[in-house]
């Protein structure tokens, strides 16, 4: 089934469902990299919480075999467990001292987003850029972005550079750096890992010599890298330099370069998998990342 052609059908489904006194509506949404997304937008009365929903997996589960009844159901339960009972006083946005304290930054493709950089301050670094959002959780909301543009800092009367100097100080406080290795991911997600014995498990340090850096909320974690001394502590840990592997937009994969993985298997590797397995608006880059413990910096190969 055609995207719009479902994405009515669920319009109206959930319109009726909530009632009269719920407006429903659709709208499209460009996502990180250009990606376009079709929303389903929910008001009830005069809340200025609007939660968008987005249909494109609803879709894929749909020609998967759920029913549309089922599709229905849970899209009402999330939007009852999100968003009914809670408001944001969006006025604070207006004042800069209200926000500097929660202004972050987080880490994109710097080609693939093109026109929203246009609208918007950032820091580039090497083919990706630091942009910046406001993180909220007001009125219930966790993990909320606002993202930043050049109007709020024409609003608020700062720089560029101020803005900058808010989200270093901010991020690695608000989202501290986490640092595991591949096998305890693995772990978490194969839950027959854990009844390994210790043989097994140390066994798999030696297959997997990985380490994944991402942040505590496993939410745009990538931006790690650029927190104070974080790369060069894991140099140390490592025993030298390493591959930096852009996993996805929330973390890096780390690989010592004495593991003997040469550097063209691992772009293809990147390629292969942001192509396949990784959700097109979570994409980082296509590049592979060095950090030279000589040169103290990050260079791409």
């Amino acid at each position: 089934m055609e995207m719009l052609v479902f994405a009515t059908k669920v319009q109206h489904a959930v319109r009726e469902a909530l009632g009269e006194e719920y407006h429903v509506e659709l709208k499209e949404v460009r996502k990180n990299n250009g990606v376009i997304l079709q929303g389903l937008v929910i008001r009830r009365g005069e809340d200025n919480i609007m939660p968008t929903i987005y249909l494109n997996s609803f879709l894929k589960a749909y020609e998967q075999g759920i029913t549309f009844a089922d599709i229905i159901r849970k899209i009402v339960s999330v939007y009852r467990d999100d968003a009914v009972g809670k408001e944001i006083d969006i006025s604070f946005f207006c004042d800069f001292e209200k926000v500097k304290d929660r202004i972050c930054f987080r880490l994109i493709n710097k080609e693939k987003n093109k026109e929203l950089l246009e609208m918007a301050p950032f820091i580039p670094i090497l083919d990706l850029a630091a942009c910046f959002y406001y993180a909220c959780e007001e009125g219930g909301v966790i993990n909320g972005v606002i993202p930043v543009y050049h109007s709020h800092l024409e609003a608020w009367g700062v720089t560029d550079r101020e803005l900058f100097e808010c989200a270093v100080r901010n991020t690695p406080k608000l989202f501290p750096c986490e640092i595991m290795p591949m096998k305890s991911a693995l772990r978490e997600m194969l839950q027959e890992l854990e009844d390994m014995g210790e043989d097994i498990a140390g066994k798999l340090d030696q297959i997997i010599p990985m380490m994944i850096l991402t942040n505590s909320r496993k939410t745009y974690g990538a931006c790690c890298i650029m927190y104070p001394k974080v790369l060069e502590q894991l140099a140390g840990s490592v025993g030298g330099d390493y591959y930096l592997i852009p996993s996805s937009v929330h973390e890096f994969i780390l690989l010592p370069l004495s593991q003997g993985r040469s550097a063209e298997e691992l772009k293809e590797m990147i390629a292969e998998v942001n192509s396949s397995e990784i959700p097109p608006e979570d994409v980082l880059s296509d590049s592979l990342y060095l950090y030279s413990c000589k040169e103290r910096c990050v260079k791409i190969l």
